[in-house]
This record gives structure tokens, sequence and C-alpha cells, in this order.
């Protein structure tokens, strides 16, 4: 486990993983308003973000907490590429990754690699013994993320995702410490 704080991450390709600042915040707004049909498909955040008052209230929380890994976007060549978040439970046990990409950075392995570099900041930084991943059932690529990485398919949570078109089922992903450390390299 170490300590300090672990950003920025590069993650090659011109790509950049770093904290939010409050100048994002007008970036941000503008993939919620831009893009809200595409990812409000399977993210619930996207329904509730309804003006850049809203977008702005959420933001100054994940600017103002510098211990915590929810508020982070991905950067590619300085452009807001997508999101990607680490919280965790409060005894330090498991943590969720969650992520988001807008379409033109589709495709092109962020995402993953992202979570890659998150997996190793829960494992070997926070030293938390589970992390998981959800997706939804049909959100095949959000599914691949998961699954590229060498995470165990554990189950399915019924009705456990909402995005705009209403409730959906969610597939459940994980990896323990152990299995982090045994991975082939």
């Amino acid at each position: 486990m170490t300590r300090g704080d672990p950003f920025p991450i590069e993650l090659g390709g011109g790509a950049v993983v770093r904290r939010y600042v409050m100048d994002d915040l007008d970036a941000l707004w503008a993939v919620a308003s831009g893009e809200r049909e595409r990812l409000g498909e399977w993210m619930p955040w996207v329904e509730s973000t309804t003006s850049i008052d809203v977008q702005r209230r959420w933001l100054t929380k994940v600017v103002d907490d510098l211990d915590g890994f929810d508020g982070c976007g991905i950067f590619v060549d300085g452009e807001l590429a997508g999101g990607v978040g680490l919280s965790s439970d409060p005894y330090g046990i498991t943590g969720e990754i969650g992520y988001w990409v807008r379409e033109p950075f589709e495709g092109r392995g962020f995402v993953t690699s992202a979570s890659l570099e998150f997996t190793r900041l829960a494992f070997e930084h926070l030293g938390l013994n589970r992390v998981v991943i959800r997706a939804g059932v049909g959100n095949q690529r959000s599914r691949a993320v998961p699954e590229r990485l060498g995470y165990v398919e554990e189950g399915l949570e019924r009705g456990a995702g909402r995005g705009l078109g209403g409730f959906y089922d969610i597939v459940v992903y994980a990896m323990l410490a152990e299995e982090w450390r045994d991975r082939p390299q």
C-alpha cells in the first residue's frame, strides 16, 4: 500500500486521468446535456443533472473531497473524454469502480486503461480486499471492461440499475486482492 496523491495518472496516447477541478464545469455540463440520451440509457446521474447549477453542486462536492477518488476525468490531449471513479465502503474492504465515456472516444481503450489503473489504486494504494464493477446486462461495451481485466462475473442484480428508460438488470463483476496479486502480468 502506498501513500500520497496518485494523480495525474498517465494512460498513454495523450490520455491522462486527473481529479476534476472547477474549471471543468462547462465541459461536464456539455457532456451531461449533449449526450443525455446516449449516457442516460445506463447512467442514473444523467436524469438528475438538469441544469448547470446541479452540475456545479456535484462538482463542488467532489472537488472539495481531496481524500476520495469519485471525481476524476479522463482527458485526451486536454479534452474531456470520460469519467472514472472509485468509491469504497467505510471499512476499507470493498471498492466500486464506475465509468463513462463520450461517444467520440468510445472503442479506444481509455476506459479499460483507466479501470486497470483504478483497480491498481484500489489494491495497492488503498489496500482494499475487493473491487466491484457493475454494468447493465445489455451494455456490452461496459461489460467488456471488467471481462478484459480478468474480473469474475459473480451474478445478476435484478432491477438494480436505472436509466432514462427505467430500471434494468445489472451484472456484477469482482476481483479480490489475491487475484490481483496472482494475475498474469
